[in-house]
């Protein structure tokens, strides 16, 4: 009877043991979790229950996994995988397996890894356990996309998706993944795109109704864009079908026009003489037609054709007789392309001022085109285009010498859509609408509609796939979450489309005005003029294809000397060679992938040699006195944390409180402090009103009614797992608040569901505002991107931009304290697509944002001592944004925390 009695508490406190340790391991705390582990599984020992041995076995093997033993781990599930394969406990072996797979799948050992997943593949399809097969069978697809073995990666994951799909179960996470993955593999397959799979569809319907002519201009758009992606080949037979079909309905000039583009691709293909023949031919054609505009395409490419079989003289005659054409019928779209085709000649003799002078013409004409056009989202489309004369031109400026010109141009290359949108009065279409509709016209009506129409089915898809029901062991609570994989672009597209329609029949639209980038002589008045203080230093970067430009301007004050001389332009680095990009570029991938894992931590070596690349050669060139950088990033640089980069003695952000800013050009206006609209609004001797610092903080911890049963949303988007709770948020927010109420002017706390119905109504009357909860970022549709709310609703990018949800004349910060929400995408013309774009529209000129998921825990403590820092150096009258951010990232470093932990968090704007 004592024997018994004894069992049972041994198995009573091995329970307790075990669920202690698993929630240690779910909050990353696997030191604490081990002893646990350890003394439980003595007690199985002595209670004799082998089969819970082996379970705390297993989760003893992860905490030596997650505490960076992995040798000790791998040898660990090794012996788990055999015990529990002699006792015949197979479930037991699979899970064994997977774990040791995944930490094999870490490590890049893909041969073995692949093992161990078919091995747990082939055993749960013994026991006849779907969702481990299905597991099993995604992970061999991923490690086979990862081997470059695509077509055996597209097979598993379709195994996966079918293995889901007859399980049945509301399990839309896992499904989103599988569907995601698939398709980026199908794509490196070289599947249709979308451009192609439109054109076929419109071919089709032309071939049904015999429209030979329209069959031509689907044909030939298929021929631009396999040309585009320098398929020329397919570019080439497009080319010819489309030249044919034009031919058969006796229109001369489309067909002439595709004759050339024959002559273009067999150019490319490296048949000169041949597309010399054709182009010859349709110059021909065109003439007879007196097609001028025609005329100048095709001895623009004759003169591509001389150039490439060495012929200068001839391709110089050729460009010059297309930019006369271009200048006399106004064509200004083929004059940008000529002229940047003649500098590029001119650059190649080595003729760089004639060069210099072809390309900033050009350039004027780029500038011109894109001054014209209002809407935002094709004006940051056409910078897009202009990259590539840009990169030229910038890189002849320094072969020239030409520092300021250099970085002049720097600033133009960037798409102005932002700065555009900060730099006019909002345009609201629900204006257009408050006449009464008897008083508006039928087109009007019907826009006014479908535009409601589409807003009603973004918000239907504004939903989420949530991923399960919670992280696994070691992953710890992330305020994020991963949004559906549905194709929502073409509905945004299509609603973008609309929205553009509309925005043109509102009276404001002709007064929109297109900004103009600074000078340098504006640039360094920033200094003269009190916008940014004598101790900040600006840094822009330009990192084309291939090279990286790196400017640094300072305070005419501190500007620093070289060889005894006072250096008028700005400090300049440049980085070139392939090997040298090329090696930039996997650092920051690297570093990337670590800093954004929790339980990695990024090598210091990297974080210097980043350093070295980046910011070394004008960092050391730096006056005394400088304490503040403003950077502006380019490309995949607007998502590295500049602040974890180290010079050999400490990070950056031990030397300098670090900004970002999406442009020189928006300096002003940041330092005015105002809102879109309001600041349009004002005489220019109204000042703003003075900061209080104010609070409004609002927290989101209890997501239940994400996971209320099961909601199904439509036949692909589903939920059943919802979002799990934020455990640490609650406790942020109240000693934020506290802090507001007792250090500055008052402050609100709105939680959970209040936050819906609260926080739009009182954003725009608090200086601070500060969200902690869940967030989503969606590459694939920016907009979409946005805060998740109690009920799993999304306060999206959109409805800020365009629904006006959020907008304030009094704010000073906003900090969200949540997963992802400072990633955006970046186009190729450095234009942002994201929340920070949507929030800095909604009048914040300062934004606290995150670079990838982020630790609830880690994130409370950081914020708290965040706010802690602000406020008093408010109360000092002496401290800024970015100096409290810093203080709190050195009192992480400190306490020796990791970069995941501490470096995500950036400030975006100038304060």
């Amino acid at each position: 009877m004592g024997e018994e009695i004894k069992r049972e508490e041994a198995l009573k406190l091995i329970e307790e043991l075990g669920a202690s340790a698993f929630d240690r391991l779910r909050a990353n705390e696997p030191q604490l979790a081990k002893p646990e582990l350890e003394r439980a599984i003595d007690l199985t020992r002595t209670a004799g229950v082998e089969r819970i041995e082996i379970v705390l076995k297993t989760y003893l093997a992860q905490a030596e996994k997650m505490m960076g033993n992995v040798a000790e781990a791998a040898a660990s599930f090794e012996q788990v995988i055999e015990r529990a394969s002699r006792e015949e406990f197979l479930d037991l072996a699979i899970l064994a397996r997977v774990f040791l797979a995944e930490l094999l799948k870490e490590k890049g050992d893909y041969t073995r890894a692949r093992h161990h997943f078919e091995h747990a593949y082939n055993c749960a399809s013994f026991l006849k356990d779907a969702v481990s097969m299905e597991l099993s069978a995604a992970n061999l697809g991923s490690v086979s996309f990862s081997l470059g073995h695509l077509e055996q990666a597209c097979g598993w994951f379709k195994t996966a998706v079918d293995l889901y799909e007859q399980r049945s179960q509301d399990n839309g996470g896992s499904l989103s993944i599988w569907l995601g993955s698939l398709g980026l593999t199908m794509s490196e397959l070289g599947q249709f795109n979308k451009a192609v799979e439109f054109y076929e569809k419109a071919y089709a319907l032309a071939s049904s109704q015999d429209d030979l002519l329209t069959m031509s201009i689907c044909r030939g758009s298929i021929g631009n864009v396999c040309f585009e992606q320098k398929d020329y080949d397919g570019a080439l037979s497009a080319y010819e079908e489309a030249r044919q079909l034009a031919g058969k309905v006796n229109d001369q000039r489309r067909e002439g026009i595709w004759l050339g583009n024959v002559g273009i691709a067999m150019s490319r293909n490296g048949d000169q003489e041949g597309a010399i023949l054709k182009l010859s031919e349709a110059l021909t054609l065109a003439r007879s037609l007196d097609d001028k505009q025609s005329m100048a395409a095709h001895l623009d490419s004759l003169g591509d054709c001389s150039k490439a079989k060495g012929d200068l003289d001839q391709s110089r005659q050729y460009y010059e007789e297309a930019i006369a054409l271009a200048r006399l019928v106004s064509d200004r779209l083929g004059e940008r392309i000529y002229l940047s085709n003649m500098a590029r000649l001119k650059r190649d003799c080595g003729e760089l001022s004639p060069a210099f002078e072809y390309f900033a013409e050009a350039v004027d004409l780029f500038d011109e085109q894109r001054g014209f056009i209002k809407a935002d989202d094709l004006k940051t489309s056409f910078a897009d285009r202009g990259q590539e004369l840009y990169r030229d031109v910038i890189a002849t400026c320094l072969d020239m010498g030409k520092r300021v010109e250099a970085l002049e141009f720097v600033g133009r290359a960037k798409s102005r859509a932002l700065l555009d949108l900060l730099s006019n009065s909002p345009i609201d279409v629900a204006d257009l609408g408050v006449t009464g509709s008897a008083d508006l016209d039928g087109s009007l009506k019907t826009l006014i509609a479908r535009e409601a129409d589409l807003r009603a089915q973004i918000a239907q898809l504004e939903r989420l796939f949530w991923q399960g029901d919670g992280p696994s062991p070691g992953v710890g609570h992330y305020r994020g979450v991963q949004i559906s994989q549905e194709d929502t672009r073409k509905l945004y597209g299509e609603w973008r489309d609309v929205l553009n329609q509309l925005k043109r029949k509102h009276p404001n639209y002709a007064s929109l005005v297109s900004s103009t980038t600074l000078k340098y002589s504006e640039i360094q008045a920033l200094w003269r003029e009190g916008q940014l203080k004598e101790d900040t230093c600006v840094i822009e970067f330009f990192l084309p294809g291939d090279y990286l430009l790196v400017a640094a301007a300072v305070s005419d004050k501190l500007r620093p000397e070289q060889d005894g001389v006072t250096l008028e332009e700005p400090l300049t680095h440049l980085l070139m060679g392939e090997s040298e990009l090329n090696a930039l570029r996997e650092d920051v991938q690297t570093f990337l992938e670590m800093s954004s894992t929790e339980g990695w931590e990024v090598p210091l070596s990297l974080c210097k040699r980043l350093y070295n690349r980046l910011l070394a050669p004008v960092i050391e060139k730096l006056p005394a006195g400088i304490t503040r950088l403003i950077l502006v990033p380019h490309g995949v640089l607007y998502h590295l944390p500049f602040s974890a980069l180290h010079d050999g003695k400490g990070y950056l952000c031990q030397r300098f409180s670090v900004g970002y800013v999406p442009t020189l050009s928006l300096i002003p206006i940041l330092a005015g402090g105002l809102p879109t609209g309001v600041r349009a609004n004002r005489s220019d001797g109204e000042a703003a009103e003075k900061t209080t610092g104010s609070y409004l903080v609002s927290a989101i911890s209890d997501y239940s009614k994400t996971r209320e049963g099961g909601m199904i949303f439509s036949s692909r988007l589903r939920s059943s797992a919802g979002l799990e709770d934020l455990a640490y948020t609650m406790e942020e927010a109240k000693s934020i608040a506290n802090l507001g109420k007792n250090v500055a002017q008052g402050a609100i706390l709105l939680t959970n569901e209040e936050v819906k119905q609260s926080l739009p109504v009182m954003f725009g009357e608090y200086e601070v505002v500060h969200f902690a909860g869940h967030a989503i970022f969606n590459h694939d549709e920016p907009l979409a991107s946005g805060l998740v709310l109690s009920d799993g609703s999304i306060l999206s990018a959109a409805a800020i931009l365009e629904g006006n949800a959020l907008r304030t004349s009094k704010g000073r910060l906003l900090v969200l304290s949540a997963c992802q929400t400072g990633v955006n995408v970046v186009t190729e013309g450095g234009e942002i697509l994201g929340l920070a774009r949507a929030l800095m529209y909604a009048g914040m000129p300062n934004l606290v944002l995150s670079l990838w998921e982020v630790a609830d825990r880690s994130t409370s403590e950081l914020m708290q001592d965040f706010h802690q820092s602000l406020l008093a150096g408010w109360q000092a009258g002496k401290g800024s944004i970015a100096d409290a951010l810093r203080q709190a990232q050195l009192k992480a470093i400190a306490e020796k925390q990791p970069i995941h932990a501490w470096a995500p968090f950036i400030h975006f704007g100038i304060d």
